[in-house]
């Protein structure tokens, strides 16, 4: 299976509308999601680039792993991350995070860290042999101006018709 991470910034007149907008960044506004939790299957191959909607697929199911923030107080920084580890037989697991705060560099710190901590706990409860080698993030930055603003990372999976 193929696995595709996007992400994206959303700005907005509201906090929902700003998500859409993020969602639209993605490649993703047309879908109906659906949330999984953090299993990779095994034979997946995970790709980082902007989802392209088949023209034939509106209001479909689709199937993501997602990490978000939205965020409506000018000055603030947020972020969202996706981290993962896969195994030998390209099976794994994901993890989700948000976060808010005054710099740039404390969101994409404490990201980092919570990313990288929770994946090593959870291979660890699996048996996994994980190093930070072998830990992958994608994270979404964005400084919150004049308009509610969004941050999204997914983990894309596939689409289905209802």
């Amino acid at each position: 299976m193929k696995i595709t991470i996007t992400s994206g910034t959303g700005t907005g007149s509201t906090l929902l509308s700003a998500f859409d907008d993020a969602l639209k960044n993605c490649g993703v506004s047309n879908y109906n999601l659906i949330y999984l939790s953090s299993v990779i299957p095994p034979s997946s191959e995970i790709v980082k680039d902007k989802y392209i909607t088949p023209q034939n697929e509106y209001g479909d199911r689709l199937y993501v792993v997602r990490a978000e923030h939205r965020g409506g107080m000018p000055g603030e920084w947020i972020g969202a991350a996706l981290g993962w580890y896969q195994r030998k037989d390209n099976g794994g697991i994901f993890v989700e995070y948000d976060a808010v705060g005054k710099t740039k560099q404390e969101v994409e710190s404490k990201l980092r860290f919570d990313v990288t901590h929770s994946v090593k706990d959870l291979c660890r409860f699996r048996n996994y042999p994980c190093t930070d080698g072998d830990i992958h993030v994608e994270m979404e930055l964005a400084k919150v101006t004049d308009k509610p603003t969004c941050v999204l990372v997914l983990a894309v999976y596939k689409s289905e018709k209802w």
